[in-house]
């Protein structure tokens, strides 16, 4: 009888066990069911830029068709090209759009980040600029050039000079490793000064010429159209939203790339002359 006794006392803790286990797993469940039922529905979106013409396209055109949509859109601008992706990483912003897909293959390359492009917005092309000369063609031994000095924006601007026929590159280089040291002399010979991309513009009454990304060119007051030569910008380099992983496929994603793709914002980039001269994704239709 005691034998009998213990054994049932043993199966009702067993059964009692097997319950609590059963009750906690269902919560859990419901807890996490409730998180991405939240993700799905998500309405508040924070958004990161650089200063310059990306935040300008989504405060004119982007912005009032997602409030339209019932969202509430916050826009958070950066100092330096820095900070936007670690935000994005730690959930500090659910977006940026300041970056190519170069850049940011080269900034997942270093840090493993697990961020990914979504797709193209208007982008504003790297182009040969003076505070100094009224044209390309005044270039001269000795001359100060300034350019970039991050490996994917370097590249870029050399390959600009290139075309001039001012250098020409070392055929071998590395884009990773690309630096001063891949470039051969051609007809001239220049003083290269490599500088953070934010700093050209602020350096050029002590340069001859700067090779200046676009956003940074507008930022500093100025337009694409003083430009000696414009880039034909390769779609590496052209400017991509960009999310976490796990957020690719979410409704906010998929409303916000509509609302880029729409024929009103279309419309809004072809007919305001702050973005004259950008490159425009495939999805443009004009």
């Amino acid at each position: 009888m005691v034998g009998e006794k213990n054994m049932k006392k043993f199966f009702l803790s067993k059964i009692t066990l097997l319950l609590l286990v059963l009750l906690i797993l269902g919560g859990c469940s419901s807890v996490t069911g409730t998180t991405q039922k939240e993700t799905e529905n998500k309405k508040e979106i924070t958004l990161g830029f650089t200063p310059g013409p990306y935040s300008d396209q989504v405060k004119k055109g982007v912005q009032p068709a997602l409030e339209k949509k019932g969202y509430k859109v916050k826009i958070v601008e950066f100092n330096s090209p820095n900070e936007p992706n670690p935000a994005l990483e730690n959930g500090s912003i659910d977006a940026n759009v300041f970056q190519s897909t170069a850049f940011l293959n080269s900034y997942k390359e270093e840090t493993g980040a697990k961020i990914k492009e979504t797709f193209i917005v208007p982008s504003a092309p790297q182009g040969l600029y003076s505070y100094k000369h009224k044209s390309a063609e005044e270039v001269k031994d000795g001359m100060k050039i300034g350019i970039p000095n991050d490996p994917v924006n370097m590249e870029r601007a050399l390959r600009i000079l290139e075309e001039l026929g001012w250098i020409k590159l070392n055929p071998n280089l590395d884009l990773l490793t690309i630096s001063e040291k891949d470039i051969i002399p051609t007809k001239y010979k220049l003083d290269f000064v490599p500088l953070e991309s934010p700093q050209i513009p602020r350096s050029m009454d002590d340069l001859d010429y700067g090779i200046i990304n676009g956003n940074l060119v507008i930022a500093s007051g100025h337009s694409l159209s003083e430009a000696f030569v414009l880039e034909d910008t390769p779609e590496q380099h052209r400017i991509v939203v960009v999310v976490r992983e796990e957020d690719e496929k979410s409704e906010f994603v998929k409303e916000l790339k509509s609302v880029y793709e729409s024929k009103e914002f279309q419309n809004m980039i072809n007919s305001d002359n702050n973005f004259k001269d950008f490159v425009k994704p495939d999805y443009f239709t004009e």
